[in-house]
């Protein structure tokens, strides 16, 4: 099972911070490799992503299905849709001693069915990085 975890300190409000996180329409652009998302439901988003992994360039659909929202944090089960894919992860903040805010984000996944012995290895390298990029790529934007 492949686990990403990254934490960017922030200088920013916590409350702001907070009201971005809850707002997947702000940072479901951000992910590396977006193509385009959409919201069947108002707790559920489908995010389409050219996926890098190393030899093997693809457009990958994975739904994201909104667990639990509490107002520092978000959590989520991710469920492949053009791939045997699953995973879960949240995104929190917490308040610094100093006044910052620290965004953290985690996220595993994990593939099932006649790939995954290729795919898991692979994914061990993406995922960790895919959470970085997202995770900084967010405290940019939700500091604008």
């Amino acid at each position: 099972m492949a686990t990403g975890v990254y934490r960017e300190n922030i200088q920013i409000e916590k409350a702001k911070l907070q009201e971005f996180i809850q707002n997947k329409e702000e940072w479901a652009v951000l992910i590396p490799g977006y193509l385009h998302h959409e919201f069947p439901s108002e707790r559920n988003m489908i995010w389409v992503f050219q996926g890098d992994f190393g030899i093997i360039q693809k457009a990958v659909k994975v739904e994201l299905k909104c667990k639990e929202s509490y107002p520092n944090q978000v959590l989520f089960d991710l469920v492949g849709l053009s791939d045997p894919l699953n995973g879960d992860g949240y995104f929190e903040v917490t308040q610094n001693q100093d006044g910052t805010c620290q965004l953290e984000g985690n996220l595993t996944m994990k593939a099932s069915g006649f790939l995954a012995g290729m795919m898991n290895p692979i994914l061990e390298k993406f995922v960790p990085q895919l959470v970085e990029k997202l995770v900084q790529e967010m405290g940019i934007k939700a500091s604008i």
